[in-house]
């Protein structure tokens, strides 16, 4: 699974100070993804990580423990308590970085994450539109659970997967 990395990459996880971080997350948030980026108070909220890749910031991750996502369904853009679901809320990276094996090894960190961290089930979700990141989740045993129209401001519908840990 790992033949579409670039032999000698360095890839680290390094978790983000919070508050003193935020607005930088903010910013590389904005950057990645544009009008659908959290907003600065969120980012205090969450268990927030930069990926790097060979020393440079490449994108970030955020996760919530023990919630279920269900934003989408209540319209009241909360979460619901569900104790051992972590809630990987954010997984962005830098357009250079695409392509290049990199989401796929942010995908298995975020895993073992779970898995060490004794989660028995990781849910996600992400624009129907990216067939990437949907194509990365399924390789790694997700399924699709639901797709919510009208989820974005644009109207696109977000595609809701999970997976069950063993």
């Amino acid at each position: 699974m790992m033949e579409d990395i670039i032999p000698g990459m360095a890839l680290e996880f390094r978790k983000a100070a919070l508050p003193e971080e935020a607005a930088e997350l903010w910013m590389l948030d904005v950057e990645i993804f544009g009008v659908d980026a959290f907003a600065l108070e969120d980012w205090l909220s969450l268990e927030a990580y930069w990926i790097v890749v060979d020393g440079r910031v490449a994108g970030c991750a955020a996760f919530i423990h023990d919630v279920e996502f269900g934003e989408d369904l209540l319209g009241d853009g909360k979460n619901v308590a569900q104790r051992g679901t972590l809630y990987i809320q954010s997984t962005g990276l830098r357009q250079e970085f695409r392509g290049r094996g990199v989401g796929s090894r942010v995908k298995e960190w975020q895993i073992e994450y779970a898995r060490r961290n004794g989660f028995g089930r990781v849910v996600t979700n992400c624009r129907e539109s990216n067939a990437a990141m949907i194509t990365i989740n399924e390789r790694f045993g997700f399924r699709a659970i639901r797709k919510t129209t009208g989820y974005y401001a644009d109207g696109e519908a977000t595609v809701v997967m999970e997976l069950v840990l063993e």
